[in-house]
């Protein structure tokens, strides 16, 4: 049983949909098309067919609809359904139907699991997760717009690997956040401060496309493996982790 992750799936059916039988046309809201994601869900409905078994787990950190309200996203969450394996998503900063943590949980497909500020066991290992967002130093960061955002959510971070640590104590630690934790112009975040405190020893994010993932920073630092997994930096093929 191995653990996958793919981000930014950024889906938008409109209504049911069968994996194989989608008509673009008709079926889809907002085409990626002009990203040159010429439909990019056959794409990676193929490849994940290909790579996931029905016994492993898929990581999904964020924006992975573009839908408005739960009411819509529930389509593309049914897509996903469809596909193999245990799934685990978290939020992004495209996730505008997301009201409530409780409100996405009770909407969604029994098989499809949902983090936000928490933490659940997957493959043996703790998994939490939160949004992350804009990192001080970077050039699109505000400090009176974005300074109370980012506070929040490394607290929201601290928080799930404070009550994991004490639950789960013996368990390897995952964390999934969708903005990246450390970039070219920020090197080092109290995101980062936090995963190594509670021994993060991988961390998955996405929010990275096209020229910006040339900037991205992979690898490990400090003990912990980065890893972006946003779809079209993946070449829209779930990354299969060692962990």
């Amino acid at each position: 049983m191995a653990i996958y992750a793919i981000s930014d799936l950024h889906l938008s059916f409109n209504k049911e949909v069968d994996l194989y039988h989608i008509q673009p046309e008709a079926d889809i809201l907002k085409p990626m098309d002009v990203f040159g994601w010429t439909e990019h869900y056959n794409t990676i409905r193929d490849h994940w067919l290909q790579e996931v078994d029905e016994g492993d787990t898929v990581l999904i950190p964020g924006d992975i609809s573009w839908a408005m309200k739960m009411e819509q996203a529930r389509y593309d969450f049914g897509w996903i359904d469809q596909l193999p394996g245990r799934k685990v998503c978290s939020p992004g900063n495209h996730c505008y139907y997301v009201q409530s943590k409780a409100k996405v949980r009770k909407a969604l497909p029994q098989r499809i699991e949902w983090l936000d500020g928490d933490y659940t066991v997957v493959e043996g290992k703790v998994l939490v997760a939160t949004r992350g967002w804009n990192l001080p130093g970077d050039r699109y960061w505000e400090e009176e717009r974005d300074r109370r955002i980012y506070d929040r959510q490394v607290g929201r971070l601290r928080m799930a690997l404070e009550v994991a640590a004490k639950e789960e104590p013996d368990r390897e630690r995952i964390a999934m956040i969708h903005y990246p934790p450390v970039s070219k112009h920020s090197s080092n975040s109290e995101f980062m401060e936090v995963m190594r405190q509670f021994g993060v020893t991988t961390c998955l994010y996405g929010h990275l496309h096209g020229g910006a993932t040339k900037e991205a920073i992979e690898g490990e630092i400090d003990g912990i493996k980065l890893h972006l997994v946003s779809c079209d930096h993946l070449h829209f093929r779930p990354l299969k982790l060692s962990v």
